[in-house]
């Protein structure tokens, strides 16, 4: 495992931290992947906190290990209760600030992904022979048949502001401006949800399999289709950590063209399954390395 969690730049004096954060957690072995983005004013303070609250709702759920669906989707909504009461106490005000968030658990041989927003989750297969998408989660937009349904009847306004642009506000105003139809947090606008999408997938013990937890400075610019390009080989021949460096690297290089100095955070947790490592340690089977540049 590897993972690099890099700030942005919103401006050329940008004295904003980073709303990025992660976890990774292992319960015996089980283990817990996550990624949470936040926006907002206190959107550092949102995905701060989710990151210790998510995997400890997960873990103590009664259908852990049972039913992982209603585990996860139990867990997010004692995720968002838990925020709204942890930001009353604090002081800092949740109507415009919240965080996507993506979280994956493997139990061998099954892959559950659950997640809501726009911190996208891909698995794929570094096989040499055959690279490809596995799974790739799909965003939650205002303008998504379905979503926009369900914010309207709640009493939300979705407007296009852009080409291929929606973005949620209270009726009437020009607030708060949500881009994303779920949501930890952003309790201005009705109808916007916590319950994330679930998705469980199967691996073998041949199969080379990988996947990406990452933040939406990785996602705007890159597919998942290109995912597994930019990643696939480096995985192959470098191993975890290089090819999440490579895959943020290559982020911030579609930030600078596409938008010069403005780059949002960038959070990429590479994890790689099935290793065949060279005189490794059999005492063990896990590796992580962190990277938090500057």
């Amino acid at each position: 495992m590897a993972v690099v969690c890099q700030k942005g730049q919103k401006s050329a004096a940008d004295p904003t931290p980073n709303q990025d954060n992660y976890f990774a957690h292992h319960v015996g072995p089980i283990g817990l992947y996550g990624v949470c983005d936040g926006h907002g004013p206190f959107g550092h303070l949102v995905s701060f906190r989710l990151v210790q609250s998510l995997p400890h709702f997960i873990a103590s759920n009664p259908n852990w290990g049972e039913d992982w669906g209603l585990c996860l989707k139990e867990a997010f909504l004692a995720a968002q209760k838990e925020l709204i009461e942890f930001a009353a106490r604090e002081g800092f005000n949740l109507e415009a600030s919240g965080a996507a968030g993506s979280v994956l658990i493997f139990e061998g041989p099954s892959i559950h992904v659950a997640h809501i927003g726009d911190a996208g989750c891909l698995v794929g297969s570094w096989n040499r022979h055959d690279s490809r998408v596995v799974y790739g989660a799909q965003d939650h937009k205002p303008d998504t048949p379905g979503e926009r349904e369900r914010l309207e009847a709640a009493g939300s306004e979705v407007r296009q502001v852009d080409v291929e642009s929606y973005r949620i506000y209270i009726k009437g105003t020009n607030f708060p401006g949500l881009t994303m139809s779920r949501a930890f947090g952003d309790t201005a606008c009705a109808g916007v949800l916590q319950e994330p999408h679930y998705h469980q997938m199967f691996i073998q013990p041949s199969d080379e399999f990988f996947a990406v937890i990452a933040s939406d400075g990785i996602w705007e610019f890159i597919d998942y289709t290109k995912a597994v390009d930019l990643t696939a080989k480096k995985l192959r021949l470098k191993g975890p950590r290089e090819a999440a460096r490579n895959l943020v690297d290559a982020s911030r290089k579609r930030w600078a063209a596409y938008c010069g100095e403005y780059c949002d955070d960038i959070t990429a947790l590479v994890v790689k399954w099935n290793v065949s490592a060279k005189g490794a340690d059999t005492s063990t089977n896990h590796e992580f390395s962190v990277a938090h540049p500057e």
